[in-house]
């Protein structure tokens, strides 16, 4: 593939500069697009300088004037594909679209529908690319492919992402469909990533920064469900629509685990009502995708809770609040659900109560059964 283009950068991210990638690094905050696409953490110890007016935009943002959502998409003829290209667009439309699907009904929407949506939105185009990479790379015993296709599949990650972003932030009737889907891949390639990066390339690994990336990248995502609605009445996308997925009521094993929650979180609401307020909507979301998971068991409700939460709740997972990492390890026990049907998931709900068992070992013993619960549930 041609060679791209990187600026010089003086104000890159810890890792970059840490793995000697500063000139290309884009120093776009809190995540800079290297680290994104690699699914690695993200952090910045020197303050952003303020660039000189005559500096034109990085490689990866947007222009000072933002496309007009009528602009033309690019006519993805002019692009050069190889036969690679084509190899990861068979995996996909014979295996690798079976990860996004929950039953038969979804198999043709993402066989041959997705793929008909990406030849004009080339975001979604690189997304398909990336996410059979993965699938590869999980599937294969030989080293050497899996190393080519972890390549591969950074690189198209890399490419699908700005685009993305421009899109998002100029939702159309012809555009949000593309939107919609992608944003699901990015949720597995964000999951996956990591983990084949460490088991290949020995990049250090945690399932906890994995997931605060994940939230970071589907930030907006609930945008697009609320503004592309009424666009989506007869499109493929209506019937995964959260608020509108049946739910099944909770065996007494689940129900007690959230009303063990609540209880935990009715402690802080005399000491902050805030805090409690935020508390309590993550765990109504989480209780209704286990109640759609028990109906039908299925990625979207799963992935939606990651796209749902508040911003204020994520900005607590990320400084290790205590109580928002409980909630998690909770979630947890659904992405291990997920192990037994998709390889995306395998061994990341385990990995996830693992890791956040060890952060939480020191709470006092009004959590004791609290932490039991997801920990009993995926075997730590």
């Amino acid at each position: 593939m041609p060679r791209r283009f990187h600026k010089k950068s003086r104000n890159g991210c810890d890792q970059c500069k840490e793995r000697r990638v500063k000139d290309q690094c884009d120093e776009t905050r809190p995540l800079c697009t290297t680290c994104t696409s690699r699914g690695l953490s993200c952090t910045y110890t020197k303050p952003a300088s303020r660039k000189r007016p005559a500096e034109g935009p990085s490689p990866t943002s947007t222009s000072a004037e933002p496309k007009s959502p009528a602009s033309p998409m690019p006519n993805l003829q002019t692009r050069t594909y190889d036969v690679r290209h084509l190899q990861l667009m068979h995996k996909f439309s014979t295996e690798t679209y079976k990860s996004l699907c929950g039953d038969e009904s979804d198999m043709e929407d993402w066989q041959i529908l997705i793929p008909k949506l990406a030849y004009n939105h080339e975001f979604l185009l690189n997304g398909i690319f990336a996410l059979s990479a993965l699938h590869t790379v999980a599937t294969t015993s030989d080293t050497e492919e899996a190393l080519s296709f972890l390549d591969t599949a950074l690189h198209c990650n890399e490419l699908a992402f700005a685009p993305f972003r421009e899109a998002l932030s100029h939702l159309t009737p012809q555009n949000c469909d593309a939107v919609f889907a992608h944003s699901a891949i990015i949720a597995l390639i964000g999951i996956a990533l990591p983990r084949l990066n460490a088991r290949y390339r020995g990049e250090c690994f945690s399932m906890i920064e994995t997931m605060m990336t994940v939230f970071e990248l589907l930030q907006g995502a609930s945008k697009i469900s609320r503004i592309s609605r009424p666009w989506r009445q007869a499109t493929i996308f209506f019937k995964y629509d959260f608020w509108r997925m049946e739910n099944t009521p909770l065996d007494a094993d689940m129900a007690g685990a959230i009303e063990k929650l609540r209880e935990l979180n009715r402690c802080i609401v005399n000491t902050d009502s805030a805090q409690f307020h935020i508390n309590q909507e993550a765990i109504d979301s989480l209780q209704d995708s286990l109640a759609k998971f028990t109906h039908a068991p299925h990625p979207a409700p799963i992935l939606a809770w990651l796209t749902y939460v508040k911003r204020e709740f994520v900005d607590g997972l990320r400084v290790r609040q205590p109580f928002q990492l409980l909630i998690l390890m909770h979630w947890a026990v659904l992405l291990k659900e997920m192990e037994a049907h998709f390889w995306w998931a395998q061994g990341c709900g385990q990995a996830l109560v693992a890791e956040l068992s060890n952060e939480l070992k020191d709470q006092n013993e009004n959590w004791t059964s609290a932490l039991r619960w997801p920990q009993h549930k995926v075997g730590v």
